[in-house]
């Protein structure tokens, strides 16, 4: 009963995951730039250079 369980609970995130994956990728990356501009940057990146 537990590998069943298991089982179903690993394929719900399976389908989970991919309808994410497909939401992620149908919007145009001009759509995300707002999103993408929005988020801060990591402590450590903060001021690096990338050359």
């Amino acid at each position: 009963m537990t590998e069943y369980l298991l089982a179903t609970r690993l394929e719900q995130l399976r389908e989970q995951i991919a309808a994410r994956t497909e939401t992620a990728a149908a919007a145009p990356w001009t759509d995300r730039l707002p999103e993408l501009a929005a988020r801060s940057l990591d402590g450590d990146a903060t001021g690096a250079v990338i050359a």
